[in-house]
């Protein structure tokens, strides 16, 4: 993944990308320096770089005579992400509050045969949102055969689509976390006394389970906000008891 597109991706502008790194690369520089990195114009560089020091990504400081400025660590990047998840985290109960309940029923459909169950893979990508599983890899790889896998995984990467995957730990799973950097993945391994046979997928408001069974594989796709909170929350308390290696 290009460093500006993950850059963007935090919230930040396409001219701050492109001036952060042009600074990062350079060390201390001047704002005409800057410019001709970035090739933007020193105009444009001088309003980003202002807005870049509001943001703590920034600094000043004199060379003699020279007003120069400096990117700072990328660490800072994680710092300010982990700053706004905590500021969210805070006015999450308040925002809650203000939720308008519209009343809809949830949204049911079911999925009969390979065919259709790939569609619901399609729904995943379509609803451009993180991806919660919880999958049997080695079952589910036969299941829709490694082509057609590795076909979604790049297609899930081209869109930017991270997932966090909770499967057992077998020798092909073991080979998948060693791609995870690369595939916008985070994979860890299910406790031993932990057997599934099915794959569930939370992404968005909706819920996905796929039932790998091959001479009548079903699938069921619940759109619902509050069921999908719920599925995330059971999610995240088997997430914390399972192992990242």
């Amino acid at each position: 993944m290009h460093l500006n597109q993950v850059i963007r991706q935090l919230g930040y502008s396409q001219h701050e990308a492109d001036v952060y790194l042009a600074s990062l690369q350079l060390g201390g520089s001047t704002a005409t320096e800057i410019a001709e990195k970035a090739k933007l114009p020193r105009t444009t560089v001088t309003v980003v770089i202002e807005s870049l020091h509001k943001k703590g990504l920034m600094n000043a400081y004199l060379n003699g005579r020279r007003k120069v400025w400096a990117a700072e660590n990328p660490e800072r990047l994680m710092i300010a992400l982990h700053e706004h998840e905590a500021a969210l985290k805070l006015v999450m109960p308040e925002l809650q509050s203000l939720r308008h309940e519209t009343g809809v029923k949830p949204s049911v459909r079911t999925y009969s045969g390979e065919d259709e169950i790939k569609q619901i893979m399609g729904d995943i990508i379509e609803t451009k949102h993180r991806i919660s599983a919880i999958v049997n890899w080695d079952e589910w790889t036969d299941f829709l055969g490694k082509e057609w896998v590795a076909d979604f995984i790049e297609t899930r990467y081209r869109h930017f689509l991270q997932i966090r995957l909770l499967t057992p730990k077998t020798e092909r799973s073991l080979a998948l976390k060693q791609r995870d950097a690369r595939e916008l993945r985070t994979t860890q391994f299910l406790p031993t006394d932990v057997k599934i046979h099915n794959s569930n997928f939370i992404y968005g408001n909706k819920v996905a389970i796929i039932s790998l069974n091959k001479k009548r594989p079903v699938g069921i796709l619940v759109e619902d906000a509050d069921i999908a909170h719920t599925m995330e929350t059971l999610f995240a308390s088997l997430w914390r008891e399972s192992a990242g290696g």
